[in-house]
């Protein structure tokens, strides 16, 4: 799948559907922010990382380096008490917060 179109229009398209649904992604990622004492930045990068997109995909979206995303993810899984993506988006995003 090319940046071109591809990504932009899945997560596009991934927002416009949690838009309209009780316990959208954006509404999980600020319960998360909440709970878990996140930066600004580590719920843009929660968001993405829920929405589908890859670490390169989230540093072109938010125009950063490959690193940075890199360390936001890892500062992620040390506040949250994951330990991967999958862990993570099960806890945040499958089911929501409890």
């Amino acid at each position: 799948m090319s940046w071109s179109g591809g990504a932009l229009r899945i997560c596009g398209g991934l927002v416009d559907r949690y838009r309209t649904e009780e316990g959208s992604i954006e509404s999980r990622c600020a319960h998360a922010a909440r709970t878990f004492d996140l930066t600004r930045r580590e719920e843009e990068v929660l968001a993405l990382l829920l929405k589908g997109c890859t670490r390169s995909e989230i540093a072109r979206e938010l125009f950063v380096s490959g690193d940075t995303v890199k360390t936001h993810i890892r500062n992620l899984y040390r506040k949250t008490g994951v330990t991967g993506k999958d862990e993570l988006v099960q806890a945040i995003g499958g089911s929501g917060l409890v």
